[in-house]
């Protein structure tokens, strides 16, 4: 496993800087991430060689409650997201935005009602989303990791633990050998088999917690084929789940970046257990991810396992990245077709 000198490592514990070799016009780009758990919105003024990050704004809404048990979003959860679009708009005014991507995920693709929903929110502040596959995910976020940041040696894994799905990326390099979206997320996982602070075991029934796992190893089977096949040296996580359990472990004195599995499965050991009131205790765990935290520590600790890592390296590289990536290498070459047009 890499050490804690290492000099990729030392790199993900700090901010790349985004410059590009782009002859274009000064651009303002927002991104919109509408996710199972949160609405993220990131905006961006490119001018030539300069990429400027104006604004990173998140905001914790839980689209995806009840979502994989209904099969439907509830009016809550709408109402919640569209009041954060409202907000959102005006940050997109504010920005003086030229260009707006917006995009959903799992929850979106699980809902029946997600056409309804996305209709109104273009009504009411003109932002269009897009429902992009679990697929097209993982190459996203792949694509935004390799890009940001100096790739290690051999072949390394690249994880995503959203709230309703989860993207999992090998690659050797800057070549992805394969990408895979499982219906494995934080959320989707609470209410398929947790469902209390903390999760209770009825007499006559399995464990809880066990059936989660259980379910988890099935599941996550293909990576250990993966695994075998490639010979994986490297773990980098990604996801607001993944960073959260770094800071409570950093915050108890533990590890953060990487992580490593022994502190993971020591802070699940004690989290099982734990109620509400105790959960709201932990530091750095934000109060909308309390029911939250718990399934999505069991499936990195089973991610880890699969792929037989001791460690995972942490990063704050995500889909929005890649969204980010793509689009200046639409801009960069339709910059160059005019270019080539024009001689």
């Amino acid at each position: 496993m890499f050490s804690a000198t290492n000099a990729f490592e030392k790199n993900l514990k700090t901010k790349k800087k985004r410059t590009r070799r782009l002859n274009i016009s000064p651009l303002r780009i927002a991104i919109i991430d509408l996710g199972t758990n949160s609405v993220r919105c990131d905006i961006y003024r490119i001018n030539g060689k300069r990429i400027e990050r104006l604004h990173r704004g998140k905001r914790m809404i839980r689209l995806g409650d009840g979502v994989f048990q209904s099969g439907e979003l509830t009016q809550e959860a709408m109402n919640r997201a569209l009041h954060a679009f409202y907000a959102i708009r005006r940050q997109l005014a504010e920005s003086h935005v030229d260009h707006v991507i917006a995009f959903g995920t799992s929850a979106l693709r699980s809902a029946k009602n997600s056409r309804e929903f996305l209709d109104e929110i273009r009504k009411r502040t003109h932002i269009s989303i897009q429902i992009i596959s679990g697929q097209e995910e993982g190459r996203l976020i792949a694509c935004g990791i390799m890009s940001s940041l100096p790739t290690p040696k051999g072949v390394f894994a690249m994880v995503d633990i959203g709230g309703g799905s989860t993207e999992i990326s090998l690659a050797n390099g800057k070549r992805l050998l394969s990408c895979q979206s499982y219906q494995l997320g934080a959320n989707r996982l609470w209410q398929m088999y947790l469902k209390t602070v903390p999760p209770i075991h009825k007499r006559g029934q399995l464990n809880p917690v066990l059936a989660l796992r259980q379910h988890l190893k099935d599941s996550l089977h293909s990576l250990t084929v993966l695994r075998e096949k490639y010979a994986v040296k490297t773990l980098i996580g990604s996801s607001g789940t993944i960073r959260t359990i770094g800071k409570i472990l950093k915050k108890l004195g533990r590890s953060n970046r990487p992580i490593h599995r022994s502190d993971l499965s020591a802070l699940i050991s004690e989290m099982q257990t734990m109620t509400r009131s105790q959960l709201l205790k932990l530091p750095g765990l934000e109060p909308r991810r309390l029911d939250l935290i718990l399934p999505g520590a069991i499936l990195l600790e089973e991610v880890m396992l699969a792929l037989n890592m001791r460690s995972v390296l942490v990063t704050d590289i995500a889909l929005r990245d890649g969204i980010l990536q793509r689009e200046l290498n639409n801009l960069y070459d339709g910059e160059t077709g005019a270019r080539r047009a024009a001689r």
